[in-house]
C-alpha cells in the first residue's frame, strides 16, 4: 500500500478511536462520514469538552454543525477553516483531500494529549497530568501548545496564533536581522548584544 494511502488510513483510524463513543458518528471514510459536521464536533468535544455541547447537536443540521465546528476550531484551537459549511450542505460527497488536510491539523495539534495516537505511528509515553481544580481544566489538558506545532513544515500550523513567534516580544524586534520569538537562542542573542553594549561603554 502506498505511503499516502497508509497515512490517510492511519488518520481515519485515529479519528474513529477519538469519536468512537459519540452518537451518530461513524467514520467509515474521509469524505461522506464528515458531511453532517458531527464528526468534526465530536473531535473537538473529545479534547475540549467545554468548547461545545455535543448533546444538543442534530444530524439534520448540516450547515449549523459544520459552521460551529469550523468557528470553534479556528477561534479556540488556532486551526484555520479550510472548508466551507455551505459546500458540505450542497454536496453529497465532500472533497476527500480537503477533509484529510483539515483533519490532519487536528491530529498534529492533539495527538499527544491522550492515548489516541494512530497505531501505525510510534507511540510516545504520555505523562498523566492530574486534574487541576484551580483552573478547572479536564485531566490531560496541556498547559501550553506542543513545540512540535511551531516546528512543523506546515505553514498553517507554524503560523498558529499560539506560536511564541506571535508574542508581543517577537512582533517588535529592534533589529529585524535578529532571531525573533521567545526562544533560548533569541534570549542568548539579546543577552550577548546587551553585554557588548555595556563593554563598549
Amino acid at each position: 500500500m502506498p505511503t499516502e494511502k497508509r497515512g490517510v488510513k492511519a488518520l481515519q483510524i485515529w479519528c474513529r478511536r477519538v469519536t468512537d463513543s459519540y452518537e451518530n458518528v461513524n467514520i467509515l471514510d474521509m469524505d461522506s462520514s464528515w458531511r453532517d459536521g458531527l464528526a468534526f464536533c465530536a473531535l473537538i468535544h473529545h479534547f475540549r469538552p467545554s468548547l461545545l455541547d455535543y448533546d444538543i447537536l442534530s444530524q439534520e443540521n448540516i450547515l449549523e454543525n459544520n459552521s460551529l465546528a469550523y468557528k470553534v476550531a479556528e477561534e479556540e484551537l488556532g486551526i484555520p477553516s479550510l472548508l466551507d459549511p455551505q459546500d458540505m450542505l450542497d454536496t453529497d460527497v465532500p472533497d476527500k483531500f480537503s477533509i484529510v488536510t483539515y483533519v490532519s491539523q487536528f491530529y498534529h495539534l492533539l495527538k499527544d494529549e491522550d492515548n489516541s495516537r494512530s497505531p501505525s505511528l510510534p507511540v510516545k509515553e504520555i505523562l498523566n497530568t492530574s486534574y487541576d481544580s484551580a483552573d478547572n481544566s479536564p485531566q490531560g489538558t496541556p498547559k501550553s501548545v506542543p513545540r512540535s506545532v511551531f516546528l512543523s513544515s506546515n505553514p498553517i500550523l507554524r503560523n498558529n496564533m499560539f506560536s511564541p513567534h506571535n508574542t508581543p516580544l517577537s512582533q517588535s524586534p529592534k533589529d529585524k536581522s535578529q532571531v525573533t520569538g521567545v526562544t533560548v537562542s533569541a534570549v542568548c542573542q539579546d543577552f550577548e548584544n546587551k553585554i557588548s553594549i555595556c563593554q563598549e561603554r
